[in-house]
């Protein structure tokens, strides 16, 4: 399990004796358990298929007992449900958590000079954190709040569940609990948000650190930078103006559908969206928005290398002679750094796709203020603008080779011609 390399004749003896020891316990007919890096011993495969995941993507480092191949727990480290067991975990965790905000605040060095709001947020969250450490789940409960989260988003990791399976799980069990006095959450946003990573050296996963020295000075520069600006209060605030809020339903309440193209709402696409999600479409006020992006060097004239990513949303709800406005365009992301992101663009994204996913799932509560009244704001993004490359960027899509046709995929009409590419015919009409 410790042996890096997977083509060794060490690390294959030992996956043969893995195999053996399982079937010689499950026997020889029967499927076993996968316990490779993707499979996790949630997939079941015949013993050859088995060796040749384990060769090929490497065995789990936690699985050390194993369980579900025919190994026993030793004595010593089977979950017993004592008193003195579940003060010994409570005790940890708590020691976790005073560990966790002993490194953040106690800075060495930095100490003096951390201002004063930093320090009242890291100690607000210390206490909300043990406080949650304590707090028992529903009166009598043995789990509290903190390990409760901690133990089900493992669970979820390990099984590989689904956010909206998770989100499903903890619905249910808001209705199994025999007390309406319990701090159940309600989805996994809510169980994330437990966990900050703001305050973090090191990466919690790679343990790779987070800053880089400049040439020995001492000063900490990021290896990579991202300002985001969550997406929901801005979308909010439309709603939130009687001048807007009308503008809104704009698409829905005042177009003039006469089959004449003056508005996206008039295209197919927007069509065939209402046709395939009319739960969405059924309230004029969820908001449709189109994404932009593109990379450009601020010092160009100065010949110094760098490149700044803005990430731009702008909501197709209002009528077009306002929704391509500057003053309605919302700035999501600002990607700064020496090089573009390049293909690695989607972890930058990663914030705002999260916040776009519970938008469309769940929505967000907003106050309309041409009803007085609030209402759940659902979202979705139908489009993106951008140029070639960035769309390849965006996509994941090969913009260059024999390939580099989207619409074309896998029939594009390339040849070499001697040291250049060409797209013979690429100007016949597709029907």
């Amino acid at each position: 399990m410790t042996i890096k390399n997977r083509l060794s004749k060490e690390y294959r003896d030992g996956v043969n004796s893995f195999v053996d020891f399982a079937v010689t316990n499950l026997g020889s007919d029967d499927q076993i358990r996968c316990p490779c890096l993707k499979c996790m011993n949630v997939e079941r495969h015949f013993s050859i298929v088995v060796a040749f995941h384990l060769i090929q993507n490497g065995i789990a480092p936690s699985y050390k007992t194993w369980v579900h191949h025919g190994e026993t727990i030793p004595m010593n480290q089977q979950f017993v449900s004592n008193e003195s067991h579940e003060h010994e975990n409570q005790d940890d965790l708590e020691r976790l958590v005073n560990d966790y905000y002993a490194a953040a605040i106690m800075n060495d060095e930095e100490l003096d000079e951390l201002p004063d709001n930093v320090e009242t947020k890291n100690v607000r969250n210390f206490d909300k954190l043990m406080k949650d450490a304590h707090r028992e789940l529903y009166p009598g409960c043995k789990l509290t709040l903190l390990s409760f989260v901690i133990k089900l988003l493992h669970v979820k990791v390990l099984n590989k569940w689904s956010n909206k399976s998770f989100d499903a799980l903890l619905g249910l069990l808001k209705e199994l609990l025999p007390t309406s006095d319990h701090d159940i959450l309600g989805n996994i946003y809510e169980a994330k948000k437990f966990f900050e990573n703001a305050d973090l050296e090191k990466c919690p996963v790679c343990e790779e650190s987070r800053n880089k020295l400049n040439d020995g000075k001492g000063k900490k520069i990021p290896h990579k930078i991202l300002r985001y600006f969550p997406l929901t209060p801005k979308l909010q605030r439309f709603y939130m103006s009687s001048k807007t809020c009308t503008d809104m339903r704009w698409h829905k309440k005042k177009r003039v559908d006469d089959g004449v193209l003056r508005h996206l709402a008039d295209g197919k696409a927007w069509k065939h969206f209402d046709r395939h999600y009319p739960e969405f479409a059924r309230d004029a006020r969820n908001v449709r928005l189109r994404l932009a992006t593109d990379g450009f060097n601020p010092f160009g004239n100065m010949s110094n290398s760098y490149s700044l990513w803005p990430v731009i949303v702008m909501p197709y709800n209002l009528p077009p002679w306002k929704c391509m406005k500057q003053p309605y365009s919302i700035m999501s992301l600002f990607i700064p750094g020496p090089i573009a992101p390049g293909r690695d663009i989607d972890v930058y994204l990663m914030p705002l796709i999260d916040e776009l996913k519970e938008l469309w799932e769940r929505g967000a509560v907003t106050y309309d203020a041409s009803t007085e009244q609030t209402f759940r704001m659902h979202v979705a993004v139908m489009w993106t603008i951008n140029d070639f490359p960035a769309y390849g960027n965006l996509s994941g899509w090969t913009t260059k080779g024999y390939l580099a046709c989207p619409m074309c995929n896998e029939h594009a009409s390339s040849q070499r011609l001697r040291s250049k590419l060409s797209y013979v015919g690429a100007r016949r009409m597709v029907t």
